[in-house]
């Protein structure tokens, strides 16, 4: 993906999801920093958000990330609702 495309997910119109980003960066945090986007839409996006970031970077990629952080309980929650993952085993 060139670095100066822009990005076909809802997610780069959830501003609020990233407060403490400047909006014209949303969409370079979505590419550059995906471990961490990954996790903030976990811990504080909206269903459709976790759905959308799912497609937008893959099962897989999201099961690796989320298996390897230490997440706020929202985040917990539902990493372990929507993908089964639980690192801490909290839940099995």
């Amino acid at each position: 993906m060139s670095g100066n495309a822009t990005l076909k997910t809802p997610l780069t119109e959830r501003k609020e999801l990233f407060w403490d980003i400047s909006p014209e960066r949303v969409d370079a945090a979505l590419r550059e920093n995906d471990d961490w986007a990954i996790v903030r839409i976990f811990e504080y996006g909206k269903i459709a958000d976790i759905f959308a970031a799912i497609e937008f970077y893959g099962h897989q990629k999201i099961v690796s990330v989320l298996s390897n952080q230490k997440l706020k309980p929202t985040g917990r929650v539902m990493a372990y609702l929507f993908l089964n993952v639980d690192p801490e085993h909290r839940y099995l």
